[in-house]
């Protein structure tokens, strides 16, 4: 490699390192092959550059690219969407690295490096990944002034060090354009639906389904309630209604044709504001039950469920009134009793019998509930997240063999004994519980407080919810799940639970990820148009917001010019050096000018040797001169006789 070819590679290594980072948020979205053969192209690339191979010929560059081409169709069966789309650019920054020999081509990577951060933001806004997101944005700038800057020797500690400076004169910048910049309607962040699996309830119910959800401590949601926190008892949030029972899982059917039926709500409401993490379905969480709902986003189904109009791929924010108190329902239609009292034709037997024999011996429905609560509680049965696995008839098994479950074994079991028993039933799935973040004055929901319950149809009373797990286990509803479960279970949290520090901690990186999702991820044009009306202005629209931006902008650039003249402004020079060019202005009068290397001392000496006339008064200005630049302790007395001598002279 000649010398030439070596100086325009500079910032090679600086441009792999930022393709590298880059594509570290997509390497568990992407199939390895596409990683390695990034890696191998950047591995090769380096090895040519430090050795001075010859590139690969270009036919040969461009059977490689229809070959990457072709298998990322054959991955995603698409070349549109984030996953195909990012997948297809570390391919293209592979090929790429194997025909680069200038800074432009240099260049390109580094803006493939910049679209692979901006595609793995659109995949995730986790708070977790910001510092690699912007790391990441600081090397591959710092690349990009490597690569321009050419042969000019330069450290990478000075290179980031420069390019950290800029980052931080842009911040301002960037706030402006944060807040002002206008926005559209609707969810920026959405553009990733559907790209990734999400911890959450599903539609369909299996037992151990949600003893595995309640082994995890992610955020489920937040609530910020306007008044009062519902005491524990009454913090249900409701998600999926599951009807279909096939001898083993519960499920909801996916196509329901049921009028709603009316509800009369019972004393004083409940308003709060609902934040929802992604979990990539179409239900949002409610506190059972909800009466008021955005109608524009959503609508409550006839089992009231909330259902929004799209799949919540990112974090979600809803404005919900509840009512804990309420009467659901006033008849019940023959085919929805029909399809809530179904079993199948053949399974569980002992079970079915039990239903039987409880309800010949109790004519109300109340009492048939009454007697199965009072077996749950009298008859050894054990909460536990660590349920023995059940057989073909797994009803009966857990009813009358194990005895040991989770909520979801209690709910299955006692809506199929209240099914057999002619009392119709479904399952409900959703949260119960939550813990209070004092920091941020709101309630925090984990996926660890997963629950079920059952509702039974009382006539006169419409659906009724019934906790079978507070029979068994009173404390998961009062308490919580690690006030419920023996020491030696595997719940999440049990740590932060016993240790205060910990408590703290997590509770502040918690209130910083509310913060983060709130004010950052979820700053969309309403909340804008919010914000310019708490700065004062009165029904602020997008003309408001585009003078604001053009104002605030034309501050900005005014403040950095104003700034940048006088850190960069002509400095003043000091009075020897000022009281020197009035000489040598006068002396050019008379033909005598100073040379280009010539110094103030030399000038002097040789025009008093060719103006003979002015000698002595420039051997005095001489004199004076080295005195004030040169003595021990020049004096403004010095200064004075300097200007006097000056100002003498005469040619």
């Amino acid at each position: 490699m000649t010398a030439g070819q070596r100086e325009s590679m500079t910032g090679l290594g600086a441009t792999l390192v930022a393709l590298g980072l880059a594509l570290l948020p997509h390497i568990l979205h992407t199939p390895a092959w596409i990683t390695l053969l990034l890696v191998a192209a950047s591995a090769w690339r380096w090895a040519a550059a430090e050795r001075g191979w010859r590139l690969p010929p270009k036919g040969l560059r461009l059977a490689l690219t229809a070959l990457a081409t072709l298998g990322v169709f054959l991955s995603y069966r698409t070349f549109n969407g984030l996953a195909a789309g990012s997948a297809f650019l570390v391919l293209m920054a592979g090929v790429k690295l194997l025909e680069t020999r200038s800074a432009r081509d240099l260049t390109v990577l580094i803006f493939i490096s910049y679209f692979l951060q901006f595609a793995a933001l659109l995949r995730s806004q986790n708070l977790l990944q910001l510092p690699l997101l912007l790391s990441c944005a600081l090397v591959s700038t710092g690349a990009l002034m490597r690569v321009h800057k050419g042969a000019v020797p330069e450290s990478y500690g000075t290179t980031l060090w420069r390019t950290g400076a800029m980052f931080l004169q842009a911040l301002p910048l960037a706030a402006l354009l944060f807040v002002l910049f206008p926005r559209l309607p609707g969810p920026f962040w959405g553009l990733a639906a559907g790209q990734q699996g999400r911890t959450g309830l599903d539609d369909e119910m299996t037992p151990g389904d949600v003893s595995d959800l309640s082994s995890s401590g992610e955020v489920a949601f937040r609530v910020r309630f306007d008044g009062r926190t519902p005491p524990p008892v009454q913090r249900y949030w409701r998600g999926p209604v599951l009807h279909e029972f096939d001898g083993r899982s519960w499920r909801r059917p996916p196509a329901q044709f049921f009028s709603e039926q009316p509800v009369r709500y019972l004393g004083a409401p409940l308003d709060y504001q609902i934040t929802l993490e992604p979990h990539d379905r179409h239900w949002i969480l409610a506190l059972d039950l909800p009466a008021e709902w955005p109608r524009n986003a959503a609508f409550r189904s006839y089992d009231y469920q909330l259902i929004s109009q799209r799949a919540l791929t990112d974090v979600a924010s809803y404005r919900l009134r509840s009512y804990p108190s309420y009467v659901a329902g006033v008849e019940l239609s023959t085919a929805l009793r029909r399809r809530d009292l179904q079993l199948p034709a053949e399974g569980n037997p002992r079970s079915v019998a039990l239903g039987r024999e409880l309800a010949a011996r109790n004519s109300n429905p109340r009492d048939v509930v009454r007697d199965m609560l009072r077996m749950f509680r009298e008859h050894d049965f054990v909460y536990t997240m660590r349920p023995p696995l059940l057989a073909g008839d797994s009803i009966d098994e857990f009813l009358f063999t194990t005895r040991r479950g989770f909520c979801e074994h209690f709910a299955s079991a006692f809506t199929v004994v209240m099914r057999a028993a002619g009392v119709p039933a479904r399952v409900v799935t959703g949260y119960q519980g939550g813990e209070i973040n004092p920091l941020g004055g709101y309630l925090l929901v984990r996926q660890s407080d997963a629950h079920a319950w059952s509702e039974v149809w009382i006539d006169g009373a419409g659906w009724v919810r019934v906790d079978p797990t507070a029979a068994v286990a009173p404390d998961r509803i009062e308490r919580g799940l690690l006030s419920a479960v023996a020491a030696s279970e595997p719940v999440p949290g049990r740590l932060r639970s016993e240790s205060a520090m910990w408590l703290q901690a997590g509770r502040a990186w918690d209130f910083v990820n509310d913060f983060w999702n709130e004010r950052i991820v979820r700053f969309d044009a309403d909340r804008q148009l919010a914000l310019l009306e708490r700065l004062g202005f009165d029904e602020p629209d997008w003309r408001t917001l585009g003078l604001g931006l053009a104002a605030s902008l034309a501050t900005f650039f005014v403040a950095v010019s104003v700034f940048l003249a006088w850190k960069f402004r002509r400095p003043v020079r000091d009075w020897p050096a000022r009281l020197h060019e009035a000489t040598a202005k006068r002396l050019s009068k008379r033909g005598v000018t100073a040379g280009r290397t010539e110094g103030p001392v030399a000038f002097l000496d040789r025009a008093a040797t060719t103006l003979p006339d002015l000698a002595d008064q420039l051997r005095e200005i001489r004199k004076l001169y080295i005195a004030l630049r040169y003595g021990p302790r020049p004096t403004d007395h010095d200064l004075q006789r300097l200007k006097h001598a000056v100002n003498a002279l005469r040619c």
